[in-house]
């Protein structure tokens, strides 16, 4: 039975987006994948995403437009999104997130983003999509296949977001969601725009954002840090721990690189 009440999908089958990523031919299950090529399949989804957004944040609205349909690796995805109801898993307990498919409805994924867990959180609400269209993106192709078979990916709540000791395929849509809603290169030299305000240190340092660029200096006031990383938290329409674990990851502060 499906996590979530549904009633009929509505889809758009001009909204659609293409994907490629290292797979097995057969089963169409992702190869081990670097973040590095994470990175780089999450480029490939914000271009096609954000052809009439100029600005940094990756609106939702244009992210669910955008992935009416998902070909991976030249498999056709129909996505049913469903944003206004509350979602729960299969005890009854309210969940964040839920990305699922039924051999019942074939070439289908159902995503599910729960409306009361983000009400007055779009950094939430844009968050958990990614995460579950990551799930969508590297998961659902296998589950499609023949035979089809059930799968059924929940999210329980916001700190799933951010954790990196849970399964492979989690830690992946993460990785995956990090990288679409705030791109390494773009972060880097948005970052750099307002040290280069508030008169901060940088220094060459090894990292994953622009080449040739520099990275905040680990010792500049802490304060003045924080104040940088709230700007790059509403430039990218993300919260503020999410900005922090990406420039860590991307090893854009001095000493920080993880």
């Amino acid at each position: 039975m499906l996590l979530t009440n549904r009633t009929a999908v509505r889809h758009d089958p001009g909204m659609s987006i293409t994907v490629e990523y290292p797979h097995h031919a057969a089963s169409g299950a992702p190869r081990p994948l670097s973040a590095q090529t994470l990175w780089a399949v999450a480029a490939q989804v914000r271009r096609q995403a954000m052809t009439e957004h100029g600005a940094f944040a990756l609106p939702l609205a244009a992210l669910v437009a955008a992935t009416r349909t998902v070909s991976a690796n030249g498999r056709a995805i129909v996505v049913a999104w469903e944003l206004d109801h509350p979602v729960h898993d299969g005890s009854g307990e309210a969940v964040l997130g839920v990305c699922e498919t039924d051999p019942d409805m074939p070439g289908t994924a159902l995503v599910s983003v729960n409306a009361r867990m983000v009400a007055g959180r779009p950094d939430l609400a844009i968050s958990t999509a990614a995460h579950e269209l990551g799930h969508v993106v590297f998961d659902v192709p296998v589950a499609l296949g023949e035979p089809a078979r059930r799968y059924r990916a929940v999210t329980a709540g916001p700190s799933a977001l951010l954790d990196r000791t849970t399964a492979a395929s989690e830690r992946r849509a993460n990785e995956f969601m990090g990288a679409l809603l705030a791109p390494p290169v773009q972060l880097h030299l948005r970052m750099l725009a307002h040290a280069r305000s508030e008169r901060l240190r940088t220094v060459h340092a090894p990292h994953r954002g622009r080449q040739g660029c520099r990275v905040l200096a680990a010792d500049n006031p802490p304060e003045v840090i924080e104040g940088v990383v709230a700007a790059l938290a509403g430039d990218f329409g993300v919260s503020e721990r999410f900005i922090a674990v990406r420039l860590s990851r991307y090893g854009l502060v001095q000493g920080e690189q993880r």
